[in-house]
């Protein structure tokens, strides 16, 4: 007698570890949404601590009539009314226009060197050395530095002299068109090397094989320059105006205490330093943040111009 042997069906998931149940869909989305507030949360702090709340305290500031750093009364926008007969305030907006006029120098110096450490051209070793040394100098010390180096009986004026360029040795910060251009020399100088850095970072994405190319097909350094590289370079050409348009106006102040201080006469005044004239010296607070949100309305003009401008260069393609 055979028995036949049935085999028995397992039931579902007897020897299978259970599956776990999937979360809702809508609690991830509120965990990366809190996640993502807990990581924003701390730079949102920081900026509306040190930048939103100064700049409206300065507004309210400036709407006041202080004398000193007691308490001021409500004044309207005579402030503001009252720098338009300033021809003080008049002359360092002035001024800022002239040094906004140098920002080709800004973008372009920065470029052209980053190009010949790029290519290794004679004497990049050096360059890649040295470059971003003057940015490392505190602006302050760069101005006391500058302040020996530019002196009627300092080494440049001695240089001149002594290879037989006596009328070139002029004096440098006390002439009204050579103090304010020596000052824009000087904080190029100290600030290039971040130019240099950034436009370095940029060329880095350019293939050698283009560059090369180039070369071979006969292009000089100019041509290379202005018909490969900036072409490719676009939106960190665009970054680095921005940056510079944006930032030449509040960069000067260490400059021009250390250098200058606004003279001779009004010859280097930018509005910035004549805020801190205004503000500590003359004690006149509401006065001086009618000038600074001046500065602050002009700078951010400048910016936005300069933002909406360079994104459609930087993000055009070349043919």
């Amino acid at each position: 007698m055979t028995v036949s042997t049935v085999p028995v069906a397992k039931s579902a998931g007897a020897d299978e570890p259970a599956r776990p149940t999937p979360a809702p869909r809508g609690a991830g989305r509120a965990r990366e949404w809190w996640l993502g507030a807990a990581l924003v949360l701390p730079a949102l702090a920081l900026v509306v601590t040190f930048k939103l709340v100064p700049l409206v305290r300065g507004v309210i500031t400036s709407l006041e009539s202080s004398s000193g750093f007691d308490g001021g009364s409500f004044a309207g926008a005579d402030n503001y009314t009252r720098m338009l007969d300033d021809p003080m305030v008049l002359t360092s907006f002035r001024n800022a226009l002239l040094v906004v006029a140098t920002l080709p120098f800004w973008v372009v110096i920065p470029l052209i060197l980053a190009v010949f450490i790029h290519q290794r051209a004679p004497g990049w070793k050096f360059f890649r050395a040295v470059y971003f040394v003057p940015y490392t100098i505190a602006p302050i010390v760069v101005g006391i530095m500058f302040r020996q180096i530019l002196a009627p009986d300092g080494p440049i004026n001695a240089s001149l002299r002594a290879v037989g360029l006596e009328p070139l040795a002029i004096e440098w910060l006390n002439g009204r068109w050579s103090a304010i251009f020596s000052l824009v020399a000087v904080a190029l100088w100290s600030f290039f090397g971040l130019g240099v850095m950034t436009y370095l970072a940029g060329l880095s994405t350019i293939p050698d094989e283009v560059l090369e190319a180039a070369y071979l097909d006969g292009a000089g350094f100019w041509r290379r320059l202005f018909s490969v590289v900036v072409p490719m370079l676009r939106p960190t050409v665009a970054y680095w105006s921005v940056l510079c348009a944006s930032g030449v106006l509040i960069w000067l102040f260490p400059l021009i205490y250390a250098l200058t201080q606004g003279g001779p006469g009004d010859a280097t005044m930018m509005p910035e330093y004549l805020v801190f004239l205004t503000t500590f010296q003359f004690l006149d607070r509401g006065y001086g943040s009618a000038i600074g949100i001046a500065l602050f309305v002009f700078v951010a003009l400048l910016s936005v111009f300069s933002v909406r401008h360079m994104f459609k260069e930087g993000t055009r393609k070349p043919r």
